[in-house]
């Protein structure tokens, strides 16, 4: 009897099992790498992941050379518990001409996203001025406070390099007064906190020494606020979106108190790729220690805490350039 022909038939069986078992263990091969590829493409890339959960660094700049207001080391301790309330930033300062000649170099501020000038006031050392513009127009922050505009300012009528990147001027100001600025963007990060207390308003509204003592109320779209208030010049809402305003002279004492006029209290502008955050508000408490006034009271703070949001590029808010006034 002839064994050839089951005996390759067997042969042939046996190929085509084992060509089965390499394809099923290819197949499995193939499958796993596909799975491990849309894991790689899936799971974050660790650099990026770091980079988007990375605090923000903040360089606040505290340095005078005219009035000094009382309330700056409150400013400084409002500014940095914020950030690490939030968790959203941490805090570098710039106290003395020493700390702006070795932290504000063009090569210095890149360690920073944002600068903010809390009530500084008068010719600042600056090292090399034209660094510090070109960063903020690179596409990073800036912020100031109260007397932030009461720096830089132009000379022979001409307005500075600084006041062209804030988009205004201090010119005067007179006795503290309560002033009831509406809310013209009700979108912005230092707004909309406003926005919400007014959607709840107190049922019976704060007395004026609670006022004074840091206390302001919302209600619909206007704010009710005690505080020393600027006269700003070389300020054109046409030119920044505002944030807040006011329809007429502060009832601060002087000649023109109470009559029509527009005049801004907050906004923000783009400078170049940059973005940039104003408020006038922020004289008081006088007393560091135990004073009370607008850097204690919890709807300044969230104020000013939206616009460093906004100047760090946390959170998004418009520059769009206002209409003129009605």
């Amino acid at each position: 009897m002839c064994f050839c022909q089951p005996v390759a038939r067997m042969n042939e069986t046996k190929k085509q099992y084992a060509l089965n078992i390499r394809s099923s263990g290819l197949g499995v091969i193939c499958g796993i790498a596909v799975i491990l590829t849309a894991g790689a493409i899936l799971a974050p890339h660790p650099a990026r992941a770091a980079q988007h959960n990375a605090k923000k660094r903040l360089l606040v700049v505290t340095v005078t050379k005219g009035f000094r207001h009382g309330s700056i080391p409150m400013a400084e301790q409002t500014i940095e518990e914020l950030g690490k309330k939030t968790g959203e930033w941490d805090t570098d300062f710039v106290r003395t001409d020493d700390d702006m000649k070795t932290k504000m170099t063009g090569e210095a501020l890149k360690h920073y996203e944002a600068v903010v000038f809390a009530n500084t006031t008068g010719d600042l050392p600056l090292p090399e001025p034209q660094a510090f513009y070109d960063y903020i127009k690179a596409g990073h922050g800036f912020a100031a406070m109260h007397s932030g505009s009461d720096t830089l300012h132009g000379k022979d009528g001409k307005v500075s390099d600084y006041g062209e990147m804030l988009g205004g001027e201090f010119e005067t100001h007179h006795q503290r007064t309560t002033i009831m600025p509406t809310i013209e963007d009700p979108n912005n990060p230092a707004t909309r906190p406003l926005i919400a207390a007014g959607n709840n308003p107190p049922a019976t509204p704060p007395s004026q020494q609670d006022l004074e003592s840091g206390h302001s109320y919302v209600s619909g779209k206007t704010w009710t606020v005690y505080d020393e208030i600027y006269i700003l010049k070389n300020n054109d809402r046409t030119k920044v979106h505002v944030l807040l305003s006011v329809d007429q002279y502060p009832n601060d004492g002087s000649p023109m108190a109470n009559k029509p006029g527009n005049h801004l209290v907050s906004w923000t502008k783009s400078y170049g790729k940059g973005r940039v955050f104003y408020t006038i508000l922020g004289h008081t408490p006088d007393d560091p220690v135990n004073g009370k006034g607008m850097w204690t009271d919890p709807l300044y703070q969230a104020h000013i805490r939206g616009g460093l949001e906004f100047v760090l590029g946390l959170k998004k808010g418009s520059t769009k350039l206002s209409a003129p006034a009605p």
